[in-house]
């Protein structure tokens, strides 16, 4: 299913990759619902374990400026290689980073009073990450 959604993980649907993995737009047939698809590299050490303990953190989270885990995928692929996966809603405005640090582009420039409501509703995220979760994160940055 996230393969087809993904277009077999087309670097056309490619949103953005770091060092635990790539993040793909993709589009659920069923619903027509937009989703970001992450893709761990197994190949770094204690990847695995990382998309464990990822998932069980995740599922439970639910904050206004926290994007929403829809659900983890865990299989093999058509190699049988291991396959692991975070699918997440699909935000439409772009990601925080382009926003904060455009290439170029002059309507994309926040003022400083937009930067400041970014700053708060991420200390409200971390705040809630911390100490309002069912299980308490710790985010290291």
């Amino acid at each position: 299913m996230l393969l087809q959604a993904t277009a077999g993980f087309s670097s056309k649907n490619l949103i953005g990759s770091g060092s635990f993995g790539s993040v793909y737009k993709g589009t659920l047939d069923q619903e027509e619902r937009l989703v970001a698809v992450k893709v761990l590299y197994l190949q770094k050490k204690g990847a695995s374990k990382s998309f464990l303990a990822e998932c069980n953190a995740l599922k439970g989270i639910r904050h206004r400026n926290l994007v929403k885990l829809l659900t983890c995928c865990s299989s093999t692929d058509y190699n049988g290689n291991d396959f692991k996966a975070l699918v997440f809603e699909f935000l439409t405005n772009g990601s925080l980073e382009k926003w904060l640090h455009p290439e170029g582009s002059e309507n994309q420039r926040l003022h400083f009073l937009q930067r400041l409501n970014i700053a708060i509703d991420v200390a409200s995220a971390l705040y809630y990450l911390h100490n309002e979760c069912e299980l308490p994160l710790f985010i290291v940055i």
